[in-house]
Order: structure tokens, then C-alpha cells, then sequence
């Protein structure tokens, strides 16, 4: 197991035996980068030179890779879907983007989440203004494990409860890969 793999899937025992194995060369952790770099509009190109996998092997291997991956989620026993999220928002948080003020301010992510709620199509609402379905999984788990704390969850209940204001004008860094950790 490579490092970069490791740092996506720590314990390998978590995976069912199906996943556990390379595809043509390719990881399972490779091909959750690649997922994860499409919820943020990156180029497949740029991804794999940033993972060290050849465009062959992994064009050989997608396919297989996303039918193991369904046959997982909708194989009974124990749930894999909370597996396989928690495995893409830990790849989307290895590169990361900036994204005012909704990453450090917790009344505007509640506004936003407020206006996505009420919104006909959330997504599309998120999309126009300017964010990836990856920024809002990064966002989602970064709040999920900030509200944990008293007085940021009391802060987020006043701004829930407060009259809807409208969204604040967001800003967004370009997203910023680590170095490449070693060769594949």
C-alpha cells in the first residue's frame, strides 16, 4: 500500500474484501482522489499526474472500480455508504480552497444553508455561486465537527432561528493540491 493510499485508508479493514485489491494497477484509493476531484471540476489529467497513474491504466480500471464501488453500496449487510462518504470528503480534504466567508463564519454558513433549503434546486443554487459539490462536502464536514462545540452550536441556533438575511458575497482561493507524495 502506497502512502498516498494509507493517508486516504488508514485501516484497509474497514473495506469489504471486494475493495481491498488493485484494478489494473489502480487503488481504490486512486480512483476516490479521482471521484473526489470531479465533485471539484478538476482536470482528470491533472489529477492523475498529481496521483503518479497512468491515463491508460486508469481509463483499464474506472469502470471495474465503479461497479465494485455500486455493487457495495447497495450489497446488504453492513452499510458502506457512510464508508465511502467518509472516504471522499477525507480525499477532498487533502487539497483545499478557501471559500469566504462560508469556511470561517458560522451565521453564513447557516444563511446559506437556510437559502439552499428553501431554494427549488440547491445544487444549482450552490452552483451559481460559484461553489463545486466538493467545496460544499468540505464545508458540511468542516461545520459538522466545528458545531460539536457549545457556544459555536448556540451561535449556529441564533442564526437559524434569526430573520433570513441574504447571502453574503462569497470569495473563493483556486484550489491547491499537496505535493505529489511519491511515485505511484
Amino acid at each position: 500500500m502506497s502512502t498516498r493510499d494509507a493517508l486516504l485508508i488508514p485501516e484497509p479493514s474497514r473495506l469489504p474484501e471486494a475493495l481491498r485489491e488493485p484494478l489494473e494497477g489502480v487503488s481504490l484509493a486512486a480512483y476516490l482522489f479521482v471521484e473526489a476531484g470531479r465533485l471539484d471540476a478538476l482536470p482528470l489529467a491533472s489529477l492523475l499526474g498529481w496521483l503518479g497513474v497512468r491515463e491508460s491504466a486508469f481509463e483499464r480500471a474506472e469502470e471495474r472500480w465503479s461497479e465494485r464501488v455500486a455493487d457495495e453500496l447497495t450489497r446488504e449487510g453492513p452499510p458502506f455508504d457512510e464508508v465511502y462518504e467518509d472516504l471522499i470528503t477525507r480525499a477532498l480534504s487533502l487539497w483545499s480552497r478557501s471559500v469566504t466567508p462560508l469556511d470561517h463564519d458560522v451565521e453564513a454558513w447557516m444563511m446559506f444553508q437556510r437559502h439552499a433549503l428553501a431554494a427549488a434546486d440547491p445544487g444549482a443554487m450552490a452552483r451559481r455561486l460559484g461553489l463545486t459539490a466538493g467545496d460544499e462536502m468540505r464545508l458540511a464536514r468542516s461545520w459538522r465537527d466545528r458545531l460539536r462545540a457549545p457556544e459555536i452550536a448556540a451561535r449556529a441556533v441564533a442564526a437559524w432561528t434569526a430573520p433570513l438575511s441574504p447571502l453574503p458575497a462569497l470569495s473563493f482561493s483556486p484550489i491547491v493540491f499537496p505535493p505529489p507524495l511519491e511515485p505511484a
